[in-house]
């Protein structure tokens, strides 16, 4: 009898291997052969579930972006001051995963300069975060579509902007975290 295959499990450790390697030097220092010599596989392996460097880079963005909804989707029943701090403290590189993750995302932004199909999923989520931290901020302040949606793009700014502050060093992930929560105290108390 054959043995089942997690198809979704190679792919995953394939992508995995392409994080990895994109984390060390960038998007544009990959090939299939340096991805499946860090996945630990065939080069027949990668070509056989990806094809081509292109599909690997797009499925690399693709899961990324999945693996972050997953994440927030387990926020759920949680309030919605929660649910928003859990978006804008996300990317915040905590532990060496999170650093790696990070770096990959950051990665992904520079490739979108230059790659329609990276563009439109960063594009995507970009706008599904600016969304839900919108509906979150409406929930928990009480104020207007277009007050929380302006609240909510401030917010998101500033978490990218201290986000790229601890990938170079100059800030801790705890002072970025406390930066984010104190502005958003502001927030709830200036009305």
């Amino acid at each position: 009898m054959p043995r089942a295959v997690d198809h979704e499990q190679r792919r995953f450790e394939i992508v995995a291997g392409l994080w990895q390697l994109v984390a060390e030097q960038g998007i544009e220092g990959i090939s299939l052969r340096t991805v499946a010599a860090r996945a630990g596989v065939s080069m027949g392996r990668v070509q056989h579930y990806f094809g081509t460097k292109d599909a690997l880079v797009v499925a690399g963005v693709d899961l990324l972006v999945k693996r972050a909804v997953i994440e927030y989707e387990a926020t759920a029943g949680r309030p919605p001051q929660d649910r928003l701090l859990h978006i804008l403290l996300q990317q915040i590189p905590v532990t060496e995963a999170g650093r790696i993750g990070v770096t990959v995302w950051y990665a992904y932004v520079a490739k979108a300069m230059t790659h329609a199909a990276v563009r439109q999923i960063l594009a995507q989520a970009t706008r599904v975060g600016v969304e839900e931290c919108t509906r979150h901020i409406q929930e928990a302040d009480g104020v207007d579509e277009a007050e929380a949606r302006a609240r909510a793009i401030e917010l998101l700014a500033l978490s990218d902007g201290l986000t790229l502050r601890v990938l170079i060093g100059d800030i801790s992930a705890e002072e970025a975290e406390a930066t984010i929560r104190t502005y958003r105290s502001r927030q709830l108390t200036s009305g």
